[in-house]
């Protein structure tokens, strides 16, 4: 059996058949007697001679009606012959598995015989110029060269009747407009009847029926066609959850398939920037059969008014190419101003002429009209993975790397310390691999550094802009407390690094729902290490460690507070950091008896912050001056309160023997058992001192010695506004006078 091999093959048909059709049209007006012989106005009309050689007539021009009327009744029955021929073979192409443009068109937008006639009227202006001036001759005006609706419905209507119904097929509800199939043309300064409007085929429409692979102009901006890798197996949910959504899936497409006027498909994915929601959508579309369009929606909110005109574009295109869409980004239209409500409204209104299935991929919930039946909307939510599923994608991953992975390399630690979703774990092996290769060219081998490092990077930015971060700098080596507040400590670490293990392996994450965050309480005067512990336990851990500037947080405004916190910790879940709240007690402050307003926001204030750390699965450090100032709901869910106290005679020596570094040259008469048994100072004031003195040695003798040190804790007393008397500096006062003299002489001298 005969069957078109192509699209055009088959359109060629068809346009022989329009052909066939409009000669037919002509052959009736020439019987109409208003028709007469217009030569004498030759230039200004298309002559019947010019139709006749455009219609590729051979023929003499019938002199009489009777002969009209058989040419006319040849011509029904010629297109009646090649309507049965290309009925046939567009069948036989069917059965071959050729899928033809045209009836693929008329099937996904529900078009009639009708509206494929329309279709064909328009497309063929846009193939031969002939065709102008067959229109114009037809509507009897040499301006008219696109063709109207009235001249649609006079080629392929009968009766009155017929063109009544047939109307409707153009109007602004029908499939051929509603889906910008056909478009009328705007008038200029005239509103002419629809009848007498012309209508233009849509460009997109016209590369379809030619068979072209181009796509929307309109829409590149904002649109990427994704031809699906994924595969259902490599979707990294729990085995229940994947079979479940994968039934479901089959399920629906299979309905869908069944029914073509069936509803739009929404499935609403949330979850945090990386979790797999494109992916997930790519393994459904690849098991089904189905690319994936994809739509960035921030780029189309900025589009602005045309939003109007694009949104139903997207999802016409999306049924053009046999695609699944996907709204990238969508909780950009969550917003609430006007434009952000009206690019909602407008998307759910396209899903109700939609049959396919959409994903509408935001990091915020979608809510939806609970109303509206005219999609069916799936919520998918798809979280963090937990540790183990962490694990895997760790283990998965590296085994795909370029780069040889080091020894040290431990993917538990990795997926212990970083709450990544598989989008982020990849960039860091990527990250990660780059490293290696600038470190090392040639062998390129990807340390535990490496990956610290990449993983750390791909914390969230925007922590930045509400935190100071700080660059671990201590060590073990270089802090100084009490052995029972140092091993104190130490726990912490334990605490981290076997969190895994405690709650996962040993079930504690089935007794405890709330508070598994590590918090810890610094308590103890100002300059006794509180902020050189949190460094250390930052560089240990190999975590970024983020200080909370609390002035930038306290709000006199009401509700505001609570917002700059709610931002802080929804930041530092995805950038894996350590907290790090200085001077607590002003904002973890204890609740107060409600006299006024204020007073009770405050304490709601409070409220506030313990759901949010109890909450919170991360680490957060207070660090108050005075115990006592904090508020004992906080401190019942503090899991270590680490005491550093104010340091005794030999804590202060270890103190100054340890602040300067090795490199510093220090004379060898520098008297430390004075310093540490009369300058009782905590181990901030001597880190200055100690900088001070160098400075100092540095303009004179180039080395330091006791005097620079005594003449540095001199300005540090003043500093702290402690008088400088002969019963803390004993024999070196004189060294206090001396430099004090050398003062005086100095303004003397200026």
């Amino acid at each position: 059996m005969d069957y078109y091999r192509h699209s055009r093959e088959h359109l060629f048909d068809e346009i022989r058949r329009l052909d066939l059709v409009l000669n037919l049209h002509i052959e009736r007006q020439r019987l109409d007697p208003a028709h007469v012989n217009f030569d004498e106005f030759r230039g200004l009309f298309i002559s019947e001679e010019e139709i006749d050689r455009l219609l590729e007539g051979k023929r003499e021009r019938a002199k009489g009606n009777a002969q009209h009327e058989a040419g006319i009744k040849t011509l029904v029955n010629s297109i009646v012959q090649i309507e049965q021929q290309i009925a046939t073979r567009a069948a036989a192409s069917l059965a071959h598995g050729v899928a033809l443009a045209l009836p693929r068109l008329a099937r996904l937008f529900q078009l009639n015989a009708f509206d494929v006639n329309a279709l064909l009227v328009c497309v063929v202006t846009e193939l031969d110029i002939k065709y102008e001036k067959l229109y114009a001759y037809l509507q009897n005006d040499i301006t008219r060269k696109r063709p109207s609706a009235n001249l649609i419905l006079n080629l392929f209507c009968h009766t009155l009747a017929e063109k009544i119904e047939a109307r409707e097929r153009l109007l602004g509800a029908s499939p051929l407009v509603v889906n910008r199939l056909l478009s009328y043309a705007e008038a200029n300064n005239e509103q002419p009847s629809l009848l007498a409007r012309h209508l233009v085929i849509d460009e997109r429409i016209l590369n379809f029926i030619l068979d072209v692979d181009a796509p929307d102009d309109q829409l590149a901006l904002f649109t990427t066609q994704v031809t699906p890798q994924a595969t259902p197996e490599q979707l990294r949910l729990p085995a229940d959850a994947k079979e479940s959504l994968i039934r479901f899936f089959q399920t629906q497409v299979g309905a869908m398939l069944q029914n073509e006027r069936a509803c739009a498909r929404v499935f609403l994915y949330d979850g945090p920037a990386g979790v797999g929601k494109k992916f997930t959508a790519e393994a459904l579309c690849k098991m089904a059969g189905l690319n994936l369009l994809v739509a960035d929606m921030p780029r189309l909110l900025a589009q602005g008014p045309n939003i109007q005109t694009l949104l139903p574009r997207l999802l016409r295109e999306a049924r053009l190419r046999s695609a699944a869409l996907f709204l990238d980004h969508a909780e950009a239209l969550l917003g609430e101003s006007e434009r952000e409500a009206n690019a909602r409204n407008i998307l759910f209104n396209s899903l109700k002429d939609f049959a396919g299935i959409v994903f509408i991929g935001s990091r915020e919930v979608w809510q939806t009209n609970a109303d509206d039946a005219s999609a069916m909307f799936v919520r998918v939510q798809l979280p963090t993975p937990d540790y183990s599923t962490r694990k895997q994608i760790w283990d998965d991953f590296l085994t795909e790397a370029e780069h040889a992975i080091a020894a040290d390399v431990s993917t538990d630690a990795l997926a212990d310390k970083f709450s990544f979703t598989p989008g982020k774990i990849r960039a860091a092996i990527t990250e990660a691999g780059q490293r290696a290769s600038m470190r090392d060219p040639d062998a390129g081998e990807i340390s535990a550094e490496d990956f610290y490092q990449a993983c750390r990077a791909q914390s969230s930015r925007k922590l930045s802009t509400l935190a100071r971060k700080i660059t671990p700098l201590y060590t073990w080596r270089d802090i100084v407390l009490p052995a029972d507040s140092l091993q104190h400590l130490r726990e912490v670490c334990t605490h981290i690094k076997h969190r895994q293990m405690v709650f996962g392996e040993w079930g504690f994450n089935e007794k405890i729902s709330l508070g598994k965050g590590l918090s810890t309480l610094f308590v103890g005067p100002s300059g006794t290490g509180k902020t050189m512990a949190a460094e250390i336990l930052a560089r240990e851990l190999n975590l970024d460690l983020y200080k909370i500037d609390l002035s930038s947080i306290v709000s006199k405004y009401i509700g505001e507070t609570e917002k700059n916190l709610s931002r802080i910790f929804a930041e530092a879940e995805q950038s894996n950091a350590i907290l790090f709240f200085d001077e607590a007690d002003s904002i973890f402050g204890k609740r107060s008896e409600v006299k006024d307003a204020h007073d009770r926001y405050a304490n709601i204030e409070v409220n506030y912050l313990l759901q949010r750390m109890e909450e919170y699965e991360g680490i957060v450090i207070l660090a108050s001056n005075f115990q006592k100032n904090i508020d004992e709901a906080f401190t019942r869910r503090i899991r270590f309160i680490i005491e550093f106290p104010f340091p005794d005679a030999d804590y202060r020596r270890r103190i100054w023997k340890k602040v300067f570094p090795r490199e510093t040259p220090l004379d060898d008469h520098i008297d430390f058992d004075f310093l540490s048994q009369k300058m009782k100072l905590t181990g901030g004031n001597i880190k200055n001192i100690a900088l001070n003195a160098a400075f100092l040695a540095a303009e004179q003798s180039g080395h330091v010695e006791m005097e620079h040190i005594i003449c540095a804790t001199k300005r540090e007393f003043q500093k702290m506004g402690r008088m400088c008397v002969r019963s803390d500096f004993e024999q070196y006062f004189e060294l206090i006078e001396q430099d004090g003299a050398r003062s005086l002489s100095s303004r003397a001298s200026d």
